[in-house]
């Protein structure tokens, strides 16, 4: 004859791990749902950095060298996020029922923003038209026998300021560039659901 006993903590246990499951299931589902809004809102707001970035690129006026376009840049860079991150809400809907969940999807909008502002800015620093004095900043930190022996393996000095344009780009545009325009497109996400409440 066999006697089989439950320990009494074990249905305990076996609940808050059943709970945990259910919640990441739904947590996982929740950003798979918020995902396809998001990346249509990133398209928006990469537009929007595409045209702020050529703004930026206009020279200003011969008679008024204290006064540019460039200056527009910086609020419309902050008025773009924002609006990627309410565009995220947007289009998510009804998805999104807190402030917690539009954060969500506007960091993610404003993320990959950023991320394809990040490409068309080392696409304009390889032409020369962002980032020239870093490139030829990093060149001219080499020293004479540094650049002989750059050159011996083919590098020229054009070539060592392109890296570094490049380079440059892709750290200030691509990673520090995503990371605020997230992080302000966040602010854009959680504002929807107060806006629409």
């Amino acid at each position: 004859m066999t006697v089989t006993t439950q320990r009494p903590g074990q249905s305990q246990v076996s609940s808050p791990v059943h709970s945990r499951q259910r919640k990441s299931k739904r947590s996982e589902a929740a950003a798979q749902v918020l995902v396809a809004p998001s990346l249509k809102a990133s398209l928006v707001g990469g537009f929007g950095i595409l045209v702020l970035m050529l703004i930026g690129l206009i020279p200003p006026p011969e008679n008024l060298p204290f006064v540019s376009l460039a200056f527009l840049v910086i609020p419309g860079f902050l008025v773009v996020c924002l609006a990627t991150g309410l565009l995220a809400g947007i289009f998510a809907g009804s998805s999104i029922k807190n402030s917690h969940e539009g954060g969500k999807a506007g960091w993610l909008a404003g993320f990959w923003a950023g991320i394809f502002g990040g490409v068309v800015a080392m696409f304009l620093a390889a032409l020369g038209l962002l980032m020239e004095g870093f490139g030829v900043g990093i060149a001219n930190q080499i020293s004479p026998e540094g650049l002989a022996t750059l050159a011996s393996y083919g590098l020229s000095v054009d070539a060592i300021a392109l890296a570094g344009r490049v380079i440059g780009a892709l750290i200030v545009y691509g990673l520090i560039g995503s990371l605020v325009s997230g992080l302000l497109s966040s602010i854009g996400g959680m504002l929807y659901p107060k806006l629409t409440s």
